[in-house]
Formats: structure tokens, C-alpha cells, sequence
């Protein structure tokens, strides 16, 4: 592998997020056009809801199956074909005249966002100096937080005023448009060592590993039991509308940028196991005072940026720390948490809609701080296992 100095270091670094930005605006953008989409191909709103739960599944399970095949495949080689693929996904989301084909191209995007994004985070670990991976990637996550604060919002607003059609075929040009400075800038990087996927899932068998992707699942089902249905919460306990919800929505994908660059940064400066603690438990007061504070726009404001900070800080601490403990294993280790991580994101939808239909919509911040609260205690369990594990190993060379 070739030497890189700190400038085409970073260049690389940022190429990378930007592409995840790009595929991240792919997935967030349907909760911002679900309404005119379902209109525009005659489905209740709920079927089309099911839309994201395609994407959430073929990236949660094609994922890794995908990367484990490729396991050999040249990085570079690896993340431009995700990325024509995902142009052609975005391609049949224009053409389609139907649901289902809809359908299809959601299933399509959502394999081909899932290996650019677990390949990039690879890329980004392996080409940063050592006392730079955590920082990495967190710029690379930062690349999908930015999807929030200006994929969705943009993106709602093409789809408003030029049809939610023009939103796939401009995501589709800015993929093709980006390959290329991509394909100059990431050098050839060979894949890791051709391995069954029996002998790769056999990281599995370490309940380190087990209980930080428990960490991971049960951090973003309590993230996204309140998430899902936040809209509805601010308009009830707040009374805002919304232009105003647009405003609360638009600091939170600021803080969500800041978050991602505090969990790299404190990743490398403070520590893996003291960042990944704190920002959970962060993520846990926030939830937990969401119902209380939330009921005016300055309230909201105010607790909605401690959670998104605690949040996407968690973020990139938790890779940090499953890179880690696998480092034979960097690209199945981090396919197997965005798997988690999708997984999460359906079941919150789905335990968020049973809490707001048997309970209220203000329990939904206090159900999401207490699955928060023990992705915390799998947390700590892991950190513990590998620090365990590290002196173990430690004694034996002495």
C-alpha cells in the first residue's frame, strides 16, 4: 500500500463522506415525501410507510452477505460498483409506474448504500494513521448526519415544488458526478483475505462482539421509538406546526454533524469506553427529559440537541470500539452493526407505534431512554470483555 501524507489523507476522507451523504439522503428522504409519493401511486400512506421498511430490511440483511462474498474484491473496485448500482436504483425509483417497482428499487438502494457505506468505513480505518481511525470515522458517519440537515430538508423541498421523481433522477447525476473524483482519489486497497463466511461469523462467538452489536440494536431501537413519531410529539406536547418542527428538525441534523465529529474525536483523545459511556448515558437523561422540556420551542430546542449529540456521538465510538475487537474481521464486523442498526430502526417503528397506540405519545421518550438504558449495560459488559481480554493477553507476553 502506498504511503499518504495528511493532505490526500483527508482529501479521501471526505470524498468518502460525501458519498455517504449522498446514499444516506436516499434513505432518510422518504419520510419527508411519504404523503405526495402515496398520492402519486395510489397507496395509503401506511403501504407506503412499508418503504422504508424494504430498504431497512435488504440493507440490514443483504449487507452482509454481500460483503462476505466480496471479501477479496479490491476496495476501490467494491465501492464503484455499489455505487453503480445505486444509480441504478434510483433509476428505476424515477421510471416506476407502480408500487411495486417502487418496491424493488428501495430493495436495490438499500443493498447497494449498505456496502458503500460498511466499505467506506473500512477504507477509512485502514488508510488513517492509527491515532486517526476514530476520527476517520466519524467524518465518514459525519457524511450520513449531513443527509439530515441537507438531503432531507433539500430534498422535500425539490420534491414539493418538481415532483418526489426529480429527487431519485438528481440523486442518481450527483452518484454518477462523484464516482469520478472518487475513483481518482482512493487508491487500490486489496480486500481481506478470502475467508468462508462460517469462519468470518465466527466473531460471533466472542459475547464481546455479541454485546456491542446488542449495543448497537437496542441504541437505535430506543433512538428510533422516538424518532419515528417526534413530529407528532412536538405538534402535542409543544402545540408547534409545521414550519417550526421544520426549524427544531434542521438543529438537530446540526448537532447530529457536531455529534459525529465529538465521537471520532473523543474516540482518539478520551478513549473508546469513557466516549461510548458517556454518550449513551447522555442519549438516556435526553430521553427521559424529552416529555417534560419538549413543551415549548425553546424546551425542545434545547433537549432535542443533548440527544442528538449524545446520540451520533454514541455513533462512531460504538464502530470505533467493534473495529476494534475484530480487527481480522473489519468489513463483517461492521456489516453485521449496520444490520443491527437497520434492525433497530424497524423495530423502534414498530414499538413506537404500539407504546403511542396503548399508552400515549409522551411515553415514547420514556420507553426509548430505558432501551437506551440497556444497550448502556451491554455497553459497559463489552468494554469490560475487552479490557479483560487485553490484560490477559498482556500477562502472557510477560
Amino acid at each position: 500500500m502506498k504511503d499518504y501524507n495528511m493532505k490526500s489523507y483527508k482529501l479521501i476522507i471526505y470524498f468518502l463522506a460525501l458519498g455517504a451523504t449522498v446514499v444516506g439522503t436516499a434513505e432518510s428522504i422518504i419520510t419527508g415525501i411519504l404523503d405526495m409519493l402515496a398520492s402519486d401511486i395510489n397507496v395509503s400512506i401506511g403501504l407506503a410507510g412499508q418503504l422504508v421498511t424494504v430498504y431497512s430490511l435488504a440493507y440490514a440483511l443483504g449487507t452482509p452477505i454481500l460483503i462476505a462474498i466480496t471479501s477479496k474484491v479490491d476496495r476501490k473496485k467494491l465501492l464503484l460498483a455499489a455505487l453503480c448500482i445505486f444509480v441504478f436504483g434510483n433509476i428505476i425509483a424515477v421510471l416506476s409506474p407502480n408500487y411495486a417497482l417502487l418496491m424493488i428499487s428501495r430493495a436495490v438502494l438499500g443493498v447497494s448504500a449498505g456496502v458503500f457505506a460498511v466499505v467506506a468505513l473500512g477504507v477509512a480505518a485502514q488508510i488513517a494513521p492509527p491515532e486517526k481511525r476514530g476520527s476517520a470515522i466519524g467524518t465518514v458517519l459525519m457524511g450520513t448526519s449531513l443527509s439530515l440537515v441537507i438531503g432531507l430538508p433539500l430534498g422535500t423541498l425539490i420534491g414539493e415544488y418538481m415532483g418526489w421523481r426529480w429527487i431519485f433522477a438528481i440523486l442518481g447525476v450527483i452518484t454518477i458526478i462523484m464516482t469520478v473524483p472518487i475513483v481518482k482519489a482512493v487508491p487500490k486497497l486489496s480486500g481481506q483475505e478470502a475467508i468462508p463466511l462460517s469462519k468470518q461469523l465466527a466473531v460471533l462467538k466472542e459475547f464481546k462482539v455479541i454485546s456491542g452489536l446488542l449495543t448497537s440494536l437496542f441504541f437505535i431501537t430506543g433512538y428510533s421509538v422516538v424518532s419515528t413519531y417526534l413530529a407528532p410529539l412536538l405538534r402535542e406536547n409543544a402545540g408547534l406546526n409545521s414550519n417550526t418542527i421544520s426549524l427544531v428538525l434542521l438543529g438537530m441534523g446540526l448537532m447530529a454533524v457536531v455529534g459525529s465529529r465529538v465521537g471520532g474525536y473523543g474516540a482518539d483523545k478520551w478513549g473508546i469506553g469513557r466516549t461510548l459511556i458517556a454518550s449513551l448515558l447522555l442519549h438516556v437523561i435526553a430521553l427521559f427529559f424529552l416529555p417534560i422540556v419538549a413543551v415549548t420551542f425553546s424546551g425542545a430546542l434545547f433537549i432535542l440537541a443533548l440527544w442528538m449529540l449524545g446520540a451520533w456521538t454514541t455513533a462512531p465510538a460504538l464502530q470505533f470500539s467493534l473495529v476494534t475487537m475484530a480487527p481480522q474481521s473489519t468489513d463483517i464486523i461492521l456489516s453485521l452493526n449496520s444490520s443491527a442498526f437497520h434492525l433497530g430502526v424497524a423495530l423502534g417503528a414498530v414499538l413506537g407505534g404500539v407504546v403511542v397506540e396503548q399508552l400515549s405519545l409522551s411515553s415514547i421518550g420514556w420507553v426509548g431512554g430505558l432501551i437506551v438504558l440497556l444497550a448502556t449495560v451491554f455497553a459497559v459488559n463489552s468494554i469490560a470483555l475487552k479490557n479483560k481480554q487485553n490484560v490477559a493477553e498482556q500477562l502472557k507476553r510477560v
